[in-house]
């Protein structure tokens, strides 16, 4: 699968390797076969995460690296990584998906993030009157932003350690800003500068038609069986997947007929928190040969539902993952 350009969650066709978030191997989609059902790692791993990003990987020393705050602040100065490293520091698990990943697409990935709260950081430096939004300066050229309310409601972190690791350099190090709830496109890495504002928000894309302003959206996906899976009449087959989005998930449906009927999944892991993945599953026992199509949905605690088809991709598509089985007598 390949990409370009984007960062850490916005992909249009081209030439960057992207990594899945899913499985430290490919997922064989296609082949007939009967396919291990098994979960992903519920964190994801460093070397499983998925990547994407402008171009090459920005070489960064640590040992020499500045963190630039400027604009309206004052008292504007550098961080060096150590300085960055006595902030006080709070961990978020999040789940962040790939504002591109298509429907039941493997951009995504559930990790521990530690870092300082960059709301923090500028009050302390004094944030002057007027200021209203700060800009994200990536060493690669890629620029985004929060406004001074998100970075206080939503408690935006400036993130050092991924999964209790200094960040990789696949991923941003030595700094990566952490948005929770939002796809990645709004979590640069390799920052250097951080610019307070008086004017209002604008980032890389802006004028692109890229609505990267748009929080995440109640999704699901499907892990296992994959497609074109081969099974006897009367096997037990097992179905099972994740669910997530910008608030926590309620609850998760699968239906084999189009929408038409729908059975309950059982949530067989949770954090119980926002912005953080559940795992589910069910099984299924058909008895006649034929195609079987599985599409799933997802509900979050305030009452949002996974809609069946999502035809805006520019703001994120959350639309029914389908998978297409097989049962036939002597699979």
């Amino acid at each position: 699968m390949r990409f370009l350009p984007h960062i850490f969650g916005y992909a249009m066709p081209a030439m960057v390797l992207i990594f899945s978030s899913c499985t430290s191997e490919k997922v064989d989609n296609e082949t007939p076969g009967n396919h291990e059902a098994v979960f992903p790692d519920f964190i994801t791993s460093n070397s499983e995460y998925y990547d994407t990003r402008l171009d090459g990987i920005p070489e960064i020393d640590g040992e020499s690296y500045e963190l630039k705050i400027s604009g309206a602040v004052d008292n504007p100065r550098t961080y060096s990584l150590e300085d960055l490293g006595k902030l006080e520091m709070v961990k978020k698990t999040l789940t962040i998906e790939c504002i591109g990943n298509s429907a039941n697409g493997s951009l995504m990935g559930n990790a521990e993030w530690r870092g300082f709260r960059v709301y923090d950081l500028l009050e302390g430096l004094g944030i002057q009157e007027g200021a209203s939004t700060v800009k994200y300066i990536s060493a690669d050229g890629y620029f985004t932003y929060n406004t001074l309310d998100e970075l206080q409601e939503s408690e935006v972190l400036g993130a050092l350690y991924m999964n209790d690791a200094s960040i990789p350099p696949l991923y941003g190090f030595p700094l990566r800003i952490i948005f929770p709830g939002y796809y990645g496109v709004r979590q640069p890495g390799w920052v250097v500068e951080i610019e307070v504002l008086n004017t209002g928000p604008e980032d890389f894309w802006s004028g692109s038609g890229w609505k990267t302003s748009t929080p995440m959206t109640v999704d699901s996906k499907i892990f296992f069986p994959a497609n074109n899976d081969r099974f006897n009449p009367g096997d037990s087959i097992r179905i099972g997947g994740a669910a997530y989005g910008a608030r926590r998930i309620s609850s998760v449906e699968v239906t084999l007929d189009k929408g038409m009927t729908w059975m309950p999944a059982t949530i067989t892991r949770s954090l119980d928190k926002d912005y953080v993945w559940v795992f589910w599953e069910l099984m299924i026992t058909p008895q006649e040969t034929g195609t079987i199509t599985i599409n799933s949905r997802a509900t979050s605690a305030d009452d949002a539902v996974q809609p069946r088809a999502d035809t805006d991709y520019l703001d994120g598509t959350n639309s029914w993952p389908e998978v297409s089985i097989k049962v036939q007598n002597g699979s």
